[in-house]
């Protein structure tokens, strides 16, 4: 799997989860339709692949709220954090 390819969806994910609960790409990552999946293999999801991204860098769904730390967690480096002053 690509670093980049996960690193850019857990950014992302981390960008919807920290904006208000009735910001509509929160109300899509909850959505839930009613009705019957076809049948077979249910297709994949961008949730669960989201979720297992997250497991793979062993972050949780805590870590999102402050962004410098989530930003470090997944692997890329906040630009506001890497300007020291002191």
């Amino acid at each position: 799997m690509n670093i980049g390819t996960y690193n850019s969806r857990l950014r992302w994910y981390g960008h919807i989860r920290r904006r208000p609960p009735d910001y509509v790409g929160n109300l899509a990552l909850h959505l839930s339709l009613p009705g019957r999946r076809s049948r077979g293999r249910p297709k994949t999801r961008w949730k669960d692949v989201v979720l297992k991204d997250m497991s793979e860098c062993q972050v949780s769904d805590e870590d999102v709220e402050d962004r410098a730390r989530w930003r470090k967690l997944i692997g890329k480096a906040d630009p506001t954090t890497m300007w020291d002053t002191s």
